[in-house]
């Protein structure tokens, strides 16, 4: 496949695995307060949000305060609960945006490659996925594994069901000719293949380049499934 011989191999930072924190067992509410519709607002959480990500990567999430956030932001105490109630519902609404910027990439690359072959398409979805995540990786291993800590069982399944769809829109836009009836499977097949890599590349594997399952190889598998599955 000699569209995928070029894509580059990644090299990953580690980051410790992190503890609950103690502090937020008594809150368990991790919904936003505000929602920022006017671009002020808009600023303003993802000003925390990326100081989220800056003390979390330095401190760790058990040992990072609200102060430190805040300081980082370059905004007062009061603002920072103007918008969530603790750090809990901090981490889980910046990873909630991460993965929505994950999804405009995807989709943008869909657009741009519909029409083309599924190879074609595929290569470009992973290759979406190394531009979203692997071009930081420290910052986005150390979200992965806070994820499962702050963010809720709903939460995560829409974010799941979002890449999904995405997965099945490239399908369809794909040159190659599927039932319809059997996209949604392979779509799942394919989001559960990428992100599988994806996931475990960035927290296992990044110094072990004889282990690291390549871009190409899952590429691979994703398109002979959906070879297997295609009409005529």
């Amino acid at each position: 496949m000699a569209e995928l011989q070029s894509l580059l191999e990644i090299n990953m930072m580690n980051v410790r695995v992190l503890k609950p924190k103690d502090g937020d067992k008594t809150n368990s509410d991790s919904r936003p307060r505000k929602t920022p519709v006017q671009s002020r607002s808009q600023f303003t959480l993802g000003a925390l949000q990326e100081a989220f990500v800056r003390v979390l990567i330095e401190r760790g999430f058990e040992k990072m305060t609200i102060r430190e956030v805040v300081s980082v932001a370059g905004v007062g105490i009061g603002t920072f609960y103007d918008y969530v109630p603790n750090l809990r519902a901090l981490g889980a609404t910046t990873i909630h945006q991460r993965c929505q910027d994950s999804a405009i990439v995807l989709r943008a690359a869909v657009a741009r490659h519909a029409g083309q072959s599924a190879q074609v398409m595929v290569a470009a979805m992973l290759q979406a996925l190394v531009q979203a995540g692997f071009s930081r990786p420290k910052e986005w291993t150390a979200l992965l594994l806070l994820e499962r800590q702050v963010s809720s069982a709903t939460a995560l399944r829409k974010v799941h069901e979002e890449f999904v769809d995405i997965w099945a829109e490239a399908l369809r836009q794909s040159s190659a000719a599927l039932p319809e009836a059997k996209i949604t499977s392979l779509a799942r097949t394919a989001h559960a293949l990428s992100y599988g890599w994806y996931s475990h590349d960035l927290l296992f594997y990044f110094d072990d380049p004889k282990h690291s399952r390549s871009i190409e190889e899952i590429a691979t598998a994703i398109v002979d499934l959906v070879k297997a599955n295609s009409r005529g």
